[in-house]
């Protein structure tokens, strides 16, 4: 499992690099189709659209139910709203810019790329989950809310031979989920909640504390009106 989980860590940068290769290729195209397939790219129908038509030019010639029968079934409920963005994004923009036709030849393999690592990643996933399901305390930690498989595996991997913590009190400490003492053990009797620092006044901030004075008014203002008369 440590072999698997480490090399969908390898696999895992390479989608980001990848969706950005696409959309940075798209920007300098025709902005508005990247707005439009831009976010959607991690799913397989706006990869599928790519791969089959590539570039805004056989998007722009190919009709509404072309490019349905191409999204609709990886899409079933997203195909109608992803055609009509992308049909919208393609009348925003009537000028042609230079290098569309070499971009037309490129996104398709940058989709096929992408779409492999995807179905890699899908592979390594299940068989990850195979071994999960083996490991007694995979069904404890799936069942937590946001953990899936990877990071369900990530954790056993961490932890590695549970019965090396002696209580979950240890473990959660381990985890950086409970409160630990970072003071050495010779020099206190016992724990002692942290001192709080002491807010200053502004007139005493930036005075050091050998040569701070007391704030007192002068004296001469402070006589009574019978002494001042003697």
């Amino acid at each position: 499992m440590e072999v698997l989980v480490g090399f969908d860590d390898d696999l895992a940068g390479e989608p980001t690099r990848l969706v950005n290769r696409i959309r940075g290729l798209l920007v300098t195209i025709h902005p508005a189709l990247e707005k439009a397939l831009g976010p959607r790219l991690h799913h397989p129908a706006a990869l599928e659209l790519l791969v089959q038509y590539g570039g805004s030019d056989r998007l722009r010639t190919a009709t509404t139910d072309d490019l349905l029968a191409t999204a609709r079934p990886l899409a079933p409920r997203m195909a109608g709203r992803l055609v009509e963005a992308v049909k919208t994004a393609l009348d925003a923009q009537t000028v042609v810019v230079p290098g569309t036709t070499a971009a037309a030849t490129v996104l398709p393999h940058l989709a096929r790329s992408l779409r492999s690592l995807h179905d890699q990643r899908d592979q390594v996933a299940a068989q990850v989950e195979e071994i999960l399901d083996a490991h007694p305390l995979a069904r404890v930690l799936i069942s937590m809310p946001g953990l899936g498989i990877r990071t369900s595996a990530r954790i056993l991997l961490e932890i590695g031979d549970i019965a090396a913590f002696a209580t979950s009190g240890h473990l959660a400490a381990y985890a950086g989920l409970a409160p630990v003492t970072r003071r050495s053990g010779s020099s206190i009797k016992g724990e002692h909640p942290p001192t709080q620092r002491r807010q200053q006044s502004p007139q005493t901030r930036h005075v050091p504390g050998r040569v701070r004075l007391p704030l007192r008014p002068p004296e001469q203002g402070l006589l009574r009106p019978q002494e001042s008369q003697r």
